[in-house]
């Protein structure tokens, strides 16, 4: 009885032993960001110009959590999750996104971010699935490190890299799945043809063809026999209820376009030109286009660059993820195109490279100079018009910026921060009475682990 019992707890002891081995291997990796700012504007808590524009200030703060489940170096699960305060005191005990921030918290306000297993394959096979991060090859003017759902396949061959992807990007509705959707095919390819240059090619595709429903409109009918106490009429006959079907998407846009890297004595020089073509709606053609050139350089002990951007607008205007594309973050503009430190509430002049169908031409220079080995800073200057204006009379010239940013390292992983900027609006914003010239200013400080 004994040597039995003896023999079972060995059995259970190996059988404990065999199932924790896995996990036991598995290698944790955990890592994350903690940012809050405190922000000083006449428009970016609106994101609206207005004549005698009340100047605002809010504290928005947000933390970036990253967990990875690492078997090997082949093998990992990848997740990411983001919590937000759009401003503190905004809201508590309630489920709101970026909620949270005023007295007592307890809202529900996790994002989840990120959930995908990232595998290398014997065959140098790189296999991401799930929600992932992701961007485009022509520096964010279609989609810029955006969540989406899908498959992506990247392979080496030498010195050149090819990349392929398919993604859901949106559904109609629960009693359609798989019918009417949104989704993107992508396509890149990139060569190393030397030590110096680096040229690619890429092919999206992107479809949508999500049902947009209809809708209900009623007509009185009868006489009016009375009113009800809001004033509403009442007819002798129940209305006539007409039900229309709306027009479904008819998106089908392809997206073809070269990129290069390459340098030249002590300039770096980078830049991609694209076009478009299909459909946009059941009569309308795609027909955007946009051209790009960047450069930087070593200069006085710091690092000169710049960056040019033409997006055709009107008939050639490129479309874009709606809200998730063409930001130009490149340009380090604050007021004229999306700043980087924004978080939520996230407000530019031009929002897109789309920018309402009208496209945009900008330019900028900037300077970043390392002070000492803990303190750095930089100068932007830019400038904005519209491609194609609309308006008749009205000037194509949306403004120009002017900012600066300074960062101090506190510790290792700690910054502290300053970032304003100014824009001198253009005669594009001539009215009467005038809007005033925008204004930001942020404090940051930034934990990261």
């Amino acid at each position: 009885m004994k040597k039995s019992r003896v023999l079972a707890a060995f059995v259970t002891l190996g059988l404990a032993a065999s199932a924790s081995t896995p996990v036991m291997a598995l290698e944790n990796q955990v890592s994350g960001s903690y940012t809050i700012m405190y922000d000083l504007s006449n428009y970016n808590a609106t994101g609206v110009l207005a004549h005698d524009a009340k100047t605002q200030n809010f504290i928005p703060q947000r933390v970036r959590l990253g967990y990875t489940a690492k078997a090997n170096e082949d093998v990992k699960l990848v997740t990411k999750f983001e919590f937000d305060y759009n401003y503190l005191g905004n809201s508590s005990y309630a489920v709101a996104r970026g909620g949270g921030g005023a007295l007592g918290s307890d809202t529900i306000n996790m994002e989840t971010k990120n959930l995908y297993l990232d595998l290398n394959l014997p065959n140098k096979m790189n296999v991401k699935l799930g929600m992932m991060n992701n961007a485009d090859s022509f520096k964010g003017m279609m989609f810029y490190y955006n969540d989406m759902a899908g498959i992506q396949l990247s392979q080496e061959l030498g010195k050149a890299q090819v990349t392929a992807g398919l993604f859901r990007l949106a559904e109609s509705n629960v009693s359609t799945i798989g019918k009417y959707t949104h989704d993107m095919l992508t396509i890149d390819g990139k060569y190393k043809v030397s030590k110096e240059t680096n040229i690619g090619a890429a092919y999206y595709y992107i479809s949508d063809n999500r049902d947009n429903g209809s809708t209900t409109t009623s007509s009185p009918n009868g006489a009016i026999i009375g009113y009800t106490a809001a004033g509403d009429a009442i007819y002798t006959l129940a209305p006539t209820i007409t039900t229309t079907p709306n027009a479904a998407n008819a998106v089908k846009v392809h997206t073809v376009g070269l990129n290069a890297e390459t340098v030249v004595g002590p300039i770096t020089l980078s830049g991609f030109a694209l076009t478009q073509f299909g459909d946009l709606t059941s009569t309308q053609k795609a027909k955007g286009y946009a051209v790009n050139l960047g450069a930087k350089m070593p200069l006085a002990g710091g690092t000169a660059r710049s960056e040019f951007i033409y997006a055709g607008g009107g008939k050639n205007s490129l479309y874009v993820l709606y809200g998730e594309g063409g930001a130009f973050y490149d340009g380090e503009m604050i007021i004229l195109s999306r700043d980087k430190n924004n978080f939520a509430i996230d407000n530019a002049i031009v929002y897109d490279v789309n920018n309402g169908n009208q496209g945009v031409i900008m330019g900028t220079v900037g300077y970043d100079y390392p002070i000492t080995d803990k303190l750095s800073g930089s100068v932007n200057a830019g400038f904005a018009a519209v491609a194609d204006n609309s308006v008749a009379g009205r000037s194509n010239y949306l403004g120009t910026e002017v900012n600066f940013e300074a960062n101090y390292k506190l510790m290792s992983n700690v910054t502290i921060g300053a970032r304003a900027g100014y824009v001198f609006l253009g005669d594009y914003f001539k009215t009467s009475p005038s809007y005033d010239n925008p204004y930001d200013a942020k404090l940051i400080a930034q934990y990261s682990f």
